[in-house]
């Protein structure tokens, strides 16, 4: 009695992966695909910018931005969502070495550019200068707000 009934949890356990995969397949077939379309912007610093398509956070998040010269002005450290659900705002750690003395400041999505290189990596850029990041006010959180 103790076979069958090892054989048949056995049997259940092994077909529950393949019911889950199946159901993610079938997710990922009527999925519509992520689309990027190639650009010849002169301002773009490394790659063709995305026009369309989608970016996942964990992509973005720690991604270095950089500005029209190619150089690097800050990297994302946070990504603030709207109460509707939108991205509100990127937060950008500016200055500092090493993250010791980093800054966060805030800037709205539609002053960053998103394209891709060569490799299909991921180019974050601005037209933002390091300076003016420096010198814009620091991101506070709103949990840290008096």
């Amino acid at each position: 009695m103790k076979k069958i009934i090892t054989a048949v949890s056995f049997a259940a356990l092994m077909a529950i992966p393949v019911m889950a995969q199946d159901s993610t397949t079938e997710q990922m077939k009527n999925a519509p695909p992520a689309v990027t379309e190639p650009t010849n912007a002169a301002n773009t610093p490394k790659g063709d910018k995305m026009t369309t398509g989608e970016i996942s956070t964990s992509e973005l998040l720690d991604e270095n931005i950089v500005n029209a010269a190619n150089e690097s002005v800050g990297d994302v450290n946070d990504v603030i969502l709207d109460s509707n659900g939108k991205v509100a705002s990127i937060v950008v750690g500016v200055g500092g070495f090493l993250g010791m003395g980093e800054k966060d400041v805030a800037l709205s999505f539609d002053q960053l550019s998103f394209a891709r290189d060569n490799d299909n990596g991921l180019v974050v850029s601005t037209n933002a200068t390091k300076e003016s990041l420096q010198a814009a006010p620091a991101y506070v959180k709103p949990d840290k707000r008096s």
